[in-house]
């Protein structure tokens, strides 16, 4: 199978962009390479509007209506599916500093529960969210963004006070002295937190783009066990900035080991799109990638609440219906958590439960003041001790 990208929203390292608020991308997908196998047609498509290439923010509406049948009749012979992402750049923004200050495997003052088991780690990231200001986002990207690690790590406490000062806004006590006691943890030894990277190509590792590409090669990965087919090639839209990134990022996930890491409540799997190859060409040759940049236009303007013309809306109404959708966005993730997980946090909790609840926290309690006493003693994080006891290799960061 094969698959071809376009983007729209790159804002580069700035993430307070309001007229560029989310970051897109969308995926053409095929059995067959669609640049070799419909190249022909796509060009008769082409010529009947007088052009060379089909780049739908220069075309518009009316251009597009003419040809959307056309369009509609080639990717039903084509047996078309697509893939499309939407990054909204706050979300993305809330979610490193949760990370950053509340893994409990680099924070000993975080309960390891709040952290390691995916609805609470939700419920607390959300919360966390609901105290940032536009003060507090802004010096955090700074710190990210920071070539520095003197410097940035010099704004840990001025961070982590802004938040604290507006921790009372929570009505729940047990919320507050979490993040109360991961906060003050923190801006007391900025120098363990690990999240400095050097170099250009470490700090692209932060933007949308790469959480929008990592969620498009998890649903490849999806879509190619379903069609059980192997990706072949990936073919993605020229833009200089990240691709030497995109690359990088996908030889490190095609190539990963291929064993499951079993997680409280999920397994994951590293390893996507194994033996695919990757690649970065102009779009105006490449038909696939421009039919990916017309239904992500088309989608944007349908987000923006613009009025969409009959074809225009059945093509994308066809692309929707055959295609897989990453919500990473509050609204999207909200929707998600309360799907997978709103049964089971309003279901009705028995006395016996409780109990056993109350136990588990004890025990995580002792734990979480252990690891604090231990770091004062050997300045080691709790992952790194682990792994010493342990002698393996700390796994993966938490996701949301």
């Amino acid at each position: 199978m094969y698959a071809y990208i376009d983007e729209t929203g790159n804002t580069g390292a700035n993430l307070f962009d309001d007229a560029q608020p989310l970051f897109l991308t969308a995926a053409l997908i095929t059995k067959t390479d669609f640049d070799l196998a419909y190249k022909r047609e796509y060009d008769r498509i082409c010529r009947r509007i007088g052009v060379p290439a089909l780049h739908a923010s220069e075309l518009g509406f009316g251009p597009l209506e003419e040809v959307a049948d056309d369009l509609l009749k080639l990717l039903k012979k084509a047996d078309a599916r697509f893939f499309i992402s939407r990054v909204e750049k706050r979300y993305l923004l809330a979610t490193k500093i949760f990370d950053t200050f509340f893994d409990s495997g680099e924070n000993p003052a975080v309960p390891w529960q709040t952290y390691n088991i995916r609805p609470l780690r939700l419920i607390l990231a959300f919360k966390v969210a609901f105290l940032l200001d536009e003060h507090v986002a802004k010096l955090f990207w700074s710190m990210l963004m920071e070539r520095s690690e003197v410097r940035a790590r010099a704004l840990i406490p001025e961070i982590c006070q802004a938040i604290i000062d507006r921790v009372d806004l929570l009505p729940d006590k047990r919320s507050r002295q979490v993040i109360t006691d991961a906060l003050e943890w923190s801006k007391a030894h900025p120098e363990g937190l690990d999240f400095h990277q050097a170099g250009r190509q470490a700090k692209n590792g932060h933007m949308p783009n790469m959480v929008a590409f990592t969620n498009l090669l998890d649903g490849l990965e999806d879509l190619s066990k379903k069609w059980k087919r192997p990706v072949r090639r990936i073919r993605h839209d020229r833009q200089s900035q990240f691709e030497s990134t995109l690359a990088e990022w996908h030889k490190m996930v095609a190539n990963a080991l291929p064993d499951p890491i079993h997680l409280p409540g999920e397994t994951r799997v590293l390893r996507k799109v194994h033996n695919s190859d990757f690649e970065v060409s102009a779009s105006d040759s490449s038909p696939g990638i421009q039919v990916a940049d017309c239904i992500l236009w088309i989608f944007k303007q349908f987000l923006a609440g613009r009025d969409i013309p009959y074809r225009c809306a059945r093509l994308l109404n066809f692309a929707m219906r055959r295609g897989m959708q990453s919500d990473f966005s509050f609204e999207g993730v909200s929707r998600a958590m309360q799907e997978q997980f709103g049964p089971m946090l309003n279901a009705e909790v028995t006395e016996e439960q409780l109990e056993r609840a109350r136990e588990l926290q004890e025990r995580y309690e002792a734990i979480r003041l252990d690891n604090i006493a231990a770091y004062d003693r050997d300045g080691l994080m709790p992952f790194e001790r682990q792994a010493l006891s342990q002698g393996t290799e700390r796994g993966p960061a938490a996701s949301r």
